[in-house]
């Protein structure tokens, strides 16, 4: 589709010049069939007055299939203007994942026997610093300065999904 014909110096020109191309929304297609409705209700209504009023078997049947037919057009429209049209839920956004960090100021490193170096995290240390994630169950009890303490090993911590940064 080319627009060379429709070209203007200002946007706001181009876009009132390109509105009339564009397809005309559902909406004013209803509209535009509430009109047509109204239009045969109004014919209906004025063939029905210009009849000769005499009371014949006939005719009675005709205004009842008339009102009738009135009425059901009113009724289903206002059910159509009734209807809760209720607005589309949007899907809720993904949460990203995010793993609770363990506060590394709280991380002891203790030489073991076999000269390898073992990082645990006191209970004690990580509530002080905030830390208030459900702790999982492998701590061990230890005195640290005297002091009953819980603490965790790293590699304890990581499995039961914490993240650590040293």
């Amino acid at each position: 589709m080319t627009f060379a014909n429709t070209a203007s110096e200002t946007l706001a020109e181009t876009i009132h010049a390109m509105r009339d191309t564009k397809a005309r929304p559902i909406f004013a297609k209803k509209r535009q069939a509430n009109r047509v409705i109204a239009a045969v209700v109004a014919v209906t209504m004025l063939a029905a007055s210009a009849m000769p009023s005499h009371a014949d078997k006939r005719g009675d049947d005709i205004a009842k299939i008339l009102g009738a037919a009135i009425v059901l057009g009113l009724i289903v429209n206002g059910v159509n203007k009734n209807k809760a049209h209720p607005a589309p839920v949007p899907a809720p956004a993904p949460k990203p994942i995010r793993l609770p960090r363990v506060p590394a100021i709280c991380a002891i490193e203790i030489d073991s026997n076999d000269g390898d170096t073992v990082t645990v995290y006191p209970e004690k240390c990580l509530r002080r610093e905030g830390f208030e994630y459900r702790l999982p169950n492998c701590a061990r009890s230890v005195r640290i300065y005297g002091v009953p303490d819980r603490i965790y090993s790293a590699t304890c911590l990581r499995d039961a999904g914490f993240r650590l940064e040293h």
